[in-house]
């Protein structure tokens, strides 16, 4: 017996390719690279091909945010 797909939630991908990383990171392929060569993220290569694990995307952009600064209370 054959199951629709249809039936099941579709998640997104645990691995993307570069370009969709940098789409997903705001910047564009040559800055990935850039970044990647730095050792500021990591990547997974598979044979020729290079992907980016979606945890290690939310890894790096949780590495650049800053805290958010509140203002002392009355001011």
């Amino acid at each position: 017996m054959i199951e629709s797909s249809a039936q099941y939630t579709q998640e997104p991908p645990v691995l993307v390719d570069s370009k969709e990383a940098a789409r997903l990171l705001g910047c564009c392929e040559r800055t990935l690279w850039k970044m990647r060569e730095e050792g500021k993220i990591r990547c997974v290569k598979l044979g020729a091909a290079v992907r980016y694990a979606r945890k290690e995307i939310d890894r790096f952009i949780d590495s650049q945010s800053t805290p958010l600064i509140t203002s002392p209370a009355g001011t």
